[in-house]
C-alpha cells in the first residue's frame, strides 16, 4: 500500500477522458460511460434476452450466452489499448472498479451475472495467452482483470484448465473472414484435469465438475471466434454450461 502511494506521488494518474489528476476515470468522465444498450445472442449476434443464446441457434458445442459491458469506443477502448499495448497494468484497479460499478448498477440488464454470483459452481476462466506471448508481455490482461471480478463476485477463478497450445496472429490484425481459421484448434484442456460428474465439494485435486458454470472472460468481443473456439473445446471435454463475459463489444 505504501509502495502504491509512493508511485502515485511520483507518477500521478491522469483521467483518460479529461486529463485531470487523480484517477484514470474521474467522477465526471465515469458518468459519461454507459453500458451497452442491449445484449446479443453470441451465435447470431441479434438481440437476446439476458444475453442467452437463442435455442434455435445453439448446437451441442456452442457457447450458451454472452455479457459484454461497454461499446468498444471512447474512454474504455483507450484504457484497453493502454493496458494491452503500453503495459499500463496500474489501470487494472480503476478499470475493474468501473466494471463492478456498472454491473451492480444494472442488475436487471446483467441477470446472468447475478445468477452466476449466487451459484457456488461458477468458475471464471480468463482466456489464456500463448506462453511465449505472455512471457514477452509479462502478464495476461484478462487474468488480471478477471481476478478482480472473481474476488468481488465470489467466483472461483481457474487458470489451469484451458491451455493455448499454439501461437496465432493477433485476431485484431486480421480481417473478419480470417479470424475463424486463425483460431481453429488453438485451445486444449490441461492433461492433469479430470472432468467428473460429481459436485465440487466431492472432488479431489485435479478434478473439476462438469456441472460447473464456466464464465470465459476476455477483454473485447469482435467476431467472437476466440470465445466460441474456447467454449467448443470446453464443451467437447464434458462441461455442460459455458458463458462469455467481455469488457467491450
Amino acid at each position: 500500500m505504501v509502495k502504491m502511494v509512493f508511485l502515485n506521488f511520483l507518477f500521478p494518474r491522469h483521467c483518460i477522458g479529461c486529463g485531470s489528476e487523480g484517477n484514470y476515470f474521474c467522477f465526471n468522465c465515469q458518468r459519461k460511460i454507459k453500458p451497452l444498450d442491449f445484449l446479443i445472442c453470441p451465435i447470431c449476434e441479434k438481440p437476446a434476452i439476458d444475453g442467452l443464446a437463442h435455442p434455435r441457434c445453439q448446437n451441442r458445442y456452442s457457447i450458451d450466452g454472452l455479457v459484454s459491458l461497454f461499446p468498444y469506443e471512447g474512454f474504455v477502448k483507450t484504457a484497453i489499448g493502454k493496458l494491452k499495448y503500453h503495459f499500463m497494468t496500474d489501470l487494472i484497479e480503476d478499470l475493474s472498479n468501473l466494471m463492478i460499478r456498472i454491473i451492480k448498477a444494472n442488475k436487471d440488464k446483467f441477470k446472468l451475472l447475478n445468477y452466476l454470483e449466487k451459484n457456488s459452481e461458477s468458475i471464471l476462466l480468463p482466456i489464456p495467452l500463448y506462453w511465449q506471448r505472455e512471457n514477452w508481455r509479462g502478464f495476461n490482461q484478462s487474468e488480471l482483470l478477471g481476478g478482480k471480478l472473481a474476488k468481488h463476485f465470489n467466483w472461483q477463478m481457474r487458470t489451469d484448465i484451458l491451455i493455448r497450445q499454439k501461437q496465432t496472429q493477433p485476431q485484431m490484425s486480421l480481417k473478419a473472414n480470417r479470424r475463424q481459421e486463425n483460431i481453429h484448434g488453438v485451445f486444449k484442456i490441461a492433461s492433469n484435469i479430470q472432468i467428473r460428474t460429481c459436485l465440487r465439494q466431492n472432488l479431489v485435486s485435479g478434478e473439476i465438475s462438469r456441472h460447473s458454470n464456466i464464465l470465459l472472460f476476455d477483454d473485447v468481443w469482435t467476431t467472437g471466434w476466440t470465445l466460441k473456439e474456447a467454449a467448443k473445446t470446453l464443451k467437447k471435454s464434458g462441461f455442460k454450461k459455458v458463458f462469455g463475459l467481455t469488457v467491450c463489444r
